[in-house]
């Protein structure tokens, strides 16, 4: 199953805030005003890494579960859950702020499933009018 160009959409947006909340923590002087350290690049990395993951996704028009292909696309989701969990053990065991967690990671965990909805009735849809015609 390939994404419709709805859903490719709906990727490629979250892939964009993600995008925009890696470069948003990558300039954030609270973040590294204690030099660098190993939670300040975690939650880089796992922006980045979440950013990837949608991207690929993007590019492949494969859905991040339940799809045709890798096993980082097929289990997506999982992946994207366990960043997210990752994300939020970073910021709880550092001195980080809340407004310098990974704030975009929480809806990215819902959007595989969203869109899979989406889908499913786009294609319900499609399949009822060709059978009434």
């Amino acid at each position: 199953m390939r994404l419709t160009v709805g859903g490719v959409l709906v990727y490629a947006g979250m892939a964009l805030l993600l995008v925009i909340q890696t470069a948003r923590l990558v300039t954030m002087d609270q973040l590294w005003t204690d030099g660098v350290s190993v939670a300040s690049v975690g939650l880089v990395a796992v922006s980045a890494a979440a950013a990837l993951l949608f991207l690929t996704a993007v590019v492949t028009r494969q859905p991040l579960i339940e799809g045709d292909g890798p096993w980082f696309i097929t289990m997506g989701w999982a992946l994207l859950i366990a960043l997210t969990a990752l994300s939020f053990v970073i910021s709880l065991s550092s001195s980080l702020a809340s407004d310098e967690a990974v704030w975009v990671t929480i809806p990215a965990v819902f959007v595989p499933f969203w869109v899979r909805k989406l889908e499913e009735s786009y294609r319900e849809g499609v399949d009822e009018a060709r059978r009434e015609r």
